[in-house]
């Protein structure tokens, strides 16, 4: 019910993507994206890890959804989810207190069929 990915350039650690959480019989996952270092931020090893991550779970897998969740004030890291196709689907308000403020937790989904349609089309 867990796959774990390293994402490397070279000889480089540079961070990780992983599903988690698989219900084999709903076809669902969760999927989690890290990486570490600030200064490897966007030059796309995100987007690759993450269109590769996507394909592995739709078509070698052959899950139905795929589901993350992340804070509101992750502007980026929201970018890059909905530029893949994912929706947000509803919130958990104030659910993180940091530095004073209260932030929502956002959840996001995929579905197979819109990936498809969204590779293809």
């Amino acid at each position: 019910s867990h796959f774990l990915f390293a994402i490397k350039e070279a000889d480089q650690f540079i961070g990780f993507v992983e599903l988690d959480g698989i219900l084999w019989t709903q076809q669902n996952a969760w999927l989690t994206i890290g990486i570490g270092d600030p200064d490897m931020y966007g030059k796309g090893y995100g987007t690759e890890a993450m269109e590769l991550l996507i394909q592995f779970a739709f078509h070698e897998l052959n899950l139905h959804r795929l589901q993350l969740t992340v804070f509101e004030y992750n502007t980026a890291a929201r970018r890059l989810y909905e530029k893949l196709g994912f929706v947000h689907e509803g919130s958990h308000r104030e659910f993180i207190l940091r530095d004073g403020q209260a932030y929502d937790m956002l959840l996001y989904g995929l579905l197979r069929k819109d990936w498809n349609q969204k590779t293809q089309g």
